[in-house]
């Protein structure tokens, strides 16, 4: 029973890279069969932050029909139960190259921004349904809905978020979801770099099978230098967070107090933004804490339950791989706007592997603590 559950949980890494591989496959007959669908069109990719603006756009499809065919089989040969060492060196060089085209060079900053502007527009609304949904379980639960009432209620009678603002910000998410086509398009890439990639490190794992397990790699050497990783990702997510509530002040920072009062919708949506950059900082101290194992009274039907590992990992590694990505765009543009500070507000170039490095640190205790055996196996 334990040998089959294992069986299946190691199959998930290439079961997940086979059908990347065949949705990459159908996005490239798409734009081959319907080139004017293609996003990327010459100067649009400076646009979008992506090389694809300079690669001849009849040379995209093919090649990704082809990238995409070559991964189904690549990911067959990653399920095999004992494959030989060609075999596992094919699979891991072409999870090497995938990871690095698809997770590190087509991407750019884009998807950070869309995913930024998902949390902003649909966290507060998520997290308070779910709040009032669990709080007749949980003794604070009035306590936190009242808050929350009270906060929409001063935000209306400030002006902040009144019928006008809200309106008008409607108006702003409309016509985001109206251009979010090619970041999405390259997110999706971003995630296929990032599934190779895992694919491509539970192949050396299980080629390792049997090896004693390096002392960094064990759960109480993992827990200390977790906790530094934590310390430093929480604290890379303040400076953004705390620049975006100056703007509730006379003096925002980053930004023209005329073209606040004169734009309240620009106001709100950067203090939203803001936010969604604090919650980040919470709940990467989740890492390391409690609740980051079981989860809080205040969430509804699974309250008290183990948080699954895969709960924490899968959200956790998409947000460090859209820091690291847009590390290299934003280091560049810092050069040519000669404006280092930028790199203080938003330090992707240590937030993004700081954040990796906490939360591979999380996966290696709670898999340690859930079964200790000395060994390297597939799980």
């Amino acid at each position: 029973m334990v040998i089959t559950h294992e069986r299946r949980r190691a199959s998930v890494p290439s079961t997940a890279a086979l059908t990347w591989s065949a949705l990459a496959s159908c996005l490239g007959l798409w734009w081959w069969w319907q080139p004017q669908r293609y996003p990327f069109g010459p100067g649009e990719g400076k646009t979008f932050g992506t090389v694809l603006g300079v690669v001849p756009e009849a040379a995209v499809p093919p090649a990704l029909v082809v990238a995409g065919g070559w991964g189904l089989v690549a990911s067959g040969l990653a399920a095999l139960r004992a494959p030989s060492r060609a075999v596992t060196a094919v699979v891991v060089a072409t999870a090497v190259g995938y990871a690095a085209v698809f997770g590190l060079v087509l991407p750019g900053i884009q998807p950070l921004s869309l995913v930024g502007y998902a949390m902003a527009m649909l966290g507060p609304v998520v997290l308070f349904g779910t709040v009032v949904a669990g709080a007749w379980r949980w003794r604070g639960g009035p306590w936190a809905v009242g808050a929350f009432v009270l906060t929409g209620v001063l935000a209306w009678a400030t002006g902040l978020a009144d019928a006008a603002v809200l309106r008008r910000y409607l108006d702003v998410i409309i016509g985001t979801a109206d251009k979010a086509v090619p970041p999405a398009v390259l997110l999706f890439f971003l995630v296929g770099g990032l599934l190779w990639g895992v694919l491509g490190a539970r192949t050396v794992l299980r080629a390792t099978t049997g090896r004693p397990v390096p002392g960094w790699m064990q759960p109480e050497a993992a827990a200390r230098w977790g906790r530094v990783a934590v310390a430093i990702a929480a604290a890379c997510a303040l400076p953004y967070g705390l620049v975006r509530l100056t703007w509730l002040t006379p003096w925002p920072v980053g930004g023209s107090a005329d073209l606040l009062t004169a734009e309240p919708e620009i106001r709100l949506h950067g203090l939203l933004l803001g936010l969604a950059a604090l919650a980040g900082a919470v709940l990467t101290t989740g890492l390391v804490a409690r609740w980051g194992e079981v989860w809080p009274r205040w969430v509804p039907v699974v309250r008290g339950r183990p948080v699954p590992v895969a709960a924490a990992v899968v959200p956790g590694t998409l947000v460090a791989g859209l820091f690291t990505v847009a590390a290299v765009p934003l280091s560049v543009m810092v050069v040519a706007s000669g404006s280092p500070v930028l790199l203080l507000v938003f330090p992707f170039p240590v937030w993004g592997p700081a954040l990796g490095a906490a939360v591979l640190a999380y996966a290696l205790r709670r898999r340690g603590e859930a079964g200790r055996t000395g060994t390297m196996g597939t799980s």
